[in-house]
């Protein structure tokens, strides 16, 4: 355990199956949860024994989970990562560190708080020295190392958004030719790569869907949004800038924001599902050519997206509702038991300890302040009592059942029942004091502990700096 959640804590705390890849067989959730023989497999033991493998981590910027079939959505957006799970291990409640690509990618990809990269002084969004990352990790045991990315964060080299680049280290081979491109650029690149790759070796992919503009690729088949003239040219282009000028520039909402946002919406399924074809794709490569059974891949995400669902759209700002911080993972390592389904509370933290874990390599002297999920895994044991994430001058703490949302800027705070209330809608701050006194309580101990004693200023400073840094680039 990190020295922060110490603190917060009070000191406590398959087989091969080659035709759902290739043929893209959907999985419902109902499958997953109600199937006897799933269910049974989740009370097991599960064992897979640590041995050099090779590493695919897919990334899909701004998927929030509650938009997926496997997270219990209406519309069947992703049969191809259904399938993976039916493979693989599903983890249900998933918490991203921060409601951004910076630094959400860079906690995920280093194991480490977030507000750690928010760093002033020029330093840039991207892993600064000194912060050992997983392809780095990887690289100096032997394995090779790759990474395609459409972000125009996520980058080796500078970008309009990015001025600093910062995120090639430990790759020997960093492509960044998809800048802003779909998902056939990012599997025709990440194609041509895995044809040098030597085993074991390490890929990254970043797809940029479904992040906005919401534009599914042309002469693709439209499974969910109307496609008529009669929608203005910015909702039909998938823009929802002007819906965000309105709430956040003194605009106000017009009535566009009912009927154009739903298209909208509709579009970001439709990326979804676009992105989700592209996955159908690579674990058809990855299978026909032998790999996959010698591969560990998992799918996750770095951030959801706001849809109006609190009256606001998009992402970063000071925003930490969990349609933001609630993601999708799962992960597939030969040799599992496929169809698992986990409940307990995990983290984006938990990526890189629990990779290394499963490559056979140390991770507990790494001082990581997530941790290895082999036992929720293998035993269905939870990792964590508590977990946390910020978001500009928001600070949040949760358990999987309680979430509380502290404000820095004006002390303000919110608490959730997550369980009875997934929606986040009701405030129970008033009602529970004895709820609200504990949550406080361990937010503030992880921040005394994570950014300094007395540092509320210098945190309002740095976020402030990182917001004002994306609003200059045209970002927000």
């Amino acid at each position: 355990m990190s020295r922060a959640a110490a603190a917060a804590d009070g000191g406590g705390t398959g087989l091969k199956q080659r035709g759902p890849f290739a043929g893209g067989a959907a999985l419902a959730l109902a499958a997953i949860l109600g199937s006897a023989a799933i269910g049974a497999a989740g009370c097991r033991r599960t064992v897979v024994s640590p041995a050099p493998r090779n590493v695919v981590v897919v990334l899909v910027d701004t998927l929030r989970a509650d938009h997926l079939p496997l997270y219990g959505y209406r519309r069947d957006t992703s049969p191809h990562l259904s399938a993976l799970a039916r493979d693989g291990v599903l983890f249900t409640d998933v918490r991203s560190q921060a409601g951004c690509t910076y630094p959400s990618v860079d906690s995920l990809l280093t194991s480490r708080h977030p507000y750690l990269f928010l760093a002033p002084g020029g330093q840039g969004m991207g892993i600064p020295p000194g912060v050992p990352a997983l392809p780095e990790l990887l690289a100096a045991k032997g394995w090779d190392t790759a990474a395609v990315s459409a972000s125009l964060i996520v980058r080796k080299s500078p970008s309009r958004i990015n001025p600093t680049g910062g995120f090639g280290r430990g790759f020997r081979a960093f492509d960044e030719r998809c800048r802003e491109d779909d998902g056939r650029c990012v599997n025709r690149r990440a194609l041509a790569l895995l044809a040098g790759l030597r085993e074991p070796f390490f890929l990254y992919l970043h797809y940029l869907e479904p992040h906005q503009p919401y534009r599914p690729p042309r002469g693709e088949r439209p499974r969910f949004a109307a496609r008529t003239a009669a929608w203005p040219r910015w909702v039909r282009r998938g823009d929802p800038w002007p819906i965000v000028h309105g709430i956040y520039r003194g605009a106000g909402v017009r009535s566009f924001a009912t009927e154009d946002a739903r298209h909208l919406t509709d579009l970001y399924d439709e990326e979804i599902a676009s992105f989700d074809d592209r996955l159908g794709e690579l674990l058809a490569a990855l299978d026909d050519d032998g790999r996959l059974d010698r591969t560990v891949v998992v799918v996750l995400s770095d951030h959801g997206e706001e849809l109006l669902d609190h009256g606001h759209w998009g992402h970063c700002r000071s925003l930490a509702f969990d349609t933001l911080l609630a993601t999708p993972l799962v992960l597939r390592v030969p040799g599992m038991r496929g169809g698992l389904v986990r409940h307990a509370p995990v983290a984006n933290l938990d990526l890189v300890p629990t990779l290394l874990d499963y490559v056979g390599l140390p991770w507990r002297e790494e001082g990581f302040d997530g941790t290895s999920l082999r036992p929720v895994i293998e035993r269905d044991q939870a990792v964590h009592r508590y977990r946390f994430a910020l978001q500009g001058t928001v600070r949040v703490v949760d358990d999987g059942r309680y979430k509380l949302m502290l404000d820095l800027e004006g002390g303000d705070v919110r608490l959730f029942d997550l369980r009875a209330d997934p929606g986040e809608r009701r405030d129970l701050s008033r009602e529970r004091p004895d709820l609200l006194a504990t949550y406080r309580r361990a937010v503030e101990r992880w921040v005394a502990a994570e950014e300094g004693l007395g540092s509320r200023a210098e945190s309002l400073r740095r976020a402030r700096e990182s917001e004002a840094q994306l609003r200059a680039v045209g970002y927000l």
